[in-house]
């Protein structure tokens, strides 16, 4: 059993917005400014990564931050240099605070200056934002280009995968020097989901066969987080096999990883045609 001690720590319960949904230990993200006020590094987030190819995009999966955490979730995009985030939720007080100065278009959250810059939406209804993140010790400022799709339901899947590829396509060809934030609520089955279909989709372009196995996959995001791509029947032991077919009738987001990599290629292969 992998272990997990940092989160439970007295001082970070509060910091999680559900006590059953904590990072491990060895694949935490640590917040690492000499600067800050307590010598607490912890964040509820974790890093994510489909295999050791630089060429695939590497991730730090997230809850939707909580006010008190709002300091800490900017110090993050600060400090890991993250060229993204992914936001697969609603601004509200039960799943996500908004962590945005969406009125104001700037605030202050602690030693960072958040400005949003820019903000349209593209023809899929995504919302884009272009931020820029500044902190006040150093005056040094950082771009991140935000994108939130709050159509995408609670515990369930999107009628089409056309928002959900739309978002790969806006991030495909970004650097992948730093890693993408993506969060939803508790940070595991919309943004596992996600997670999952852009890493496979990059990892087939590049020819590699091994990501035709997603249950392998999600087994190995899930070796990261916990409970990553959650599902209807819950836990993967429930997945039957028989003649090394997986069954995936009833799982949900399982499915809609298949369906959206799928509608995808095919997309891919007419485009060549």
């Amino acid at each position: 059993m992998k272990k997990i001690s940092v989160a439970h720590n007295p001082v970070n319960r509060a910091k999680n917005r559900y006590i059953d949904v904590l990072p491990f230990d060895d694949t935490r993200v640590e917040l690492k400014s000499s600067a800050r006020t307590s010598n607490n590094d912890y964040i509820n987030a974790s890093f994510i990564k489909a295999t050791e190819d630089k060429r695939v995009g590497r991730f730090i999966s997230t809850q939707g931050p909580l006010v008190k955490t709002f300091e800490d979730f900017w110090e993050m995009i600060y400090e890991y240099q993250c060229p993204a985030i992914v936001m697969l939720t609603q601004f509200d007080c039960v799943k996500c605070d908004e962590y945005l100065p969406l009125r104001n278009r700037q605030g202050r959250y602690g030693k960072y200056d958040v400005k949003i810059m820019e903000e349209k939406t593209d023809s899929h209804h995504l919302l884009l934002r272009d931020v820029k993140v500044q902190s006040n010790e150093s005056g040094k400022i950082h771009s991140v280009l935000h994108i939130e799709y709050a159509d995408w339901p609670d515990h369930g899947v999107p009628t089409s995968t056309n928002d959900v590829r739309q978002i790969w396509k806006w991030l495909h060809h970004i650097p992948k020097e730093h890693p993408i934030v993506v969060h939803c609520s508790a940070g595991i089955g919309r943004t596992g989901t996600y997670i999952t279909i852009h890493t496979t989709l990059e990892r087939i372009l590049l020819g590699d066969k091994a990501s035709y196995n997603l249950v392998e996959s999600v087994k190995n995001f899930r070796s990261q987080r916990p409970g990553m791509v959650q599902t209807e029947l819950g836990d993967m032991t429930t997945v039957i096999v028989w003649n090394v077919t997986w069954c995936f009738a009833e799982l949900e987001q399982y499915k809609f990883c298949y369906r959206a990599i799928a509608d995808e290629l095919k997309d891919l292969v007419d485009s060549d045609n």
